[in-house]
């Protein structure tokens, strides 16, 4: 065999790993359980900005620097923008600072803090509107435990019941969310390679 074709059959063996192990983590017990609340917040959305016509992009990649970022929501109103990180974890989350501790029965791990995995979502939506102009529009940031079972012990998130008053509170900004939709439609990332190689971004994985 000549190296051309050795290297060919390294290359192909590779992909087929990083597939495999893309197919294990995307329909993992966590994983399944985080799409879910992931819908469950977006239907709450849909519900709670019928009658203001608000917009929604969920599971939205947005460019960061080199690399991506995952959003699980992005809501566009006449408040502005709302950018919403949704967890379908249950037990008890305490602690303070990046690493929390995350309890669920007698099993005990680490979870990246949610606030500033959002925080970083929030700064990445206020460089892009920078860029295209829209400097003037509010962002504001929402972490949604969306599990009935989950005990926040930790300074960090909502449940359910306080994010529905949180969103019905947000103020009045004039802004056009139809607009604001478009251009960030216009920005995502699409490409199925680069957000494929987002997967292994392990602060996201939480």
């Amino acid at each position: 065999m000549d190296k051309t074709k050795l290297i060919l059959y390294i290359i192909l063996g590779l992909i087929a790993l990083l597939f495999i192990v893309c197919l294990l983590t995307h329909f993992s017990k966590g994983k399944r359980k985080g799409r879910a609340a992931e819908r469950k917040v977006a239907g709450i959305i849909k519900k709670l900005g019928k009658d203001d016509n608000v917009r929604l992009m969920n599971n939205v990649f947005l460019p960061l620097y080199r690399k991506t970022c995952e959003i699980d929501h992005l809501v566009f109103g006449r408040f502005g923008i709302l950018v919403v990180e949704t967890k379908g974890i249950s037990g008890t989350v305490s602690g303070k600072g990046k690493k929390l501790e995350h309890k669920m029965g007698e099993l005990t791990h680490k979870l990246y803090n949610p606030e500033l995995q959002n925080k970083t979502h929030i700064d990445n939506v206020n460089h892009h509107l920078k860029k295209g102009g829209f400097e003037n529009v509010p962002v504001y940031g929402a972490v949604v435990f969306a599990d009935k079972d989950i005990r926040l012990e930790a300074n960090v998130g909502m449940k359910i019941d306080q994010f529905k008053d949180f969103f019905t509170k947000l103020p009045e900004g004039n802004c056009n969310q139809d607009v604001l939709l478009h251009y960030f439609e216009s920005i995502r990332v699409t490409n199925p390679i680069r957000k494929f190689f987002h997967r292994f971004n392990k602060k996201d994985w939480d």
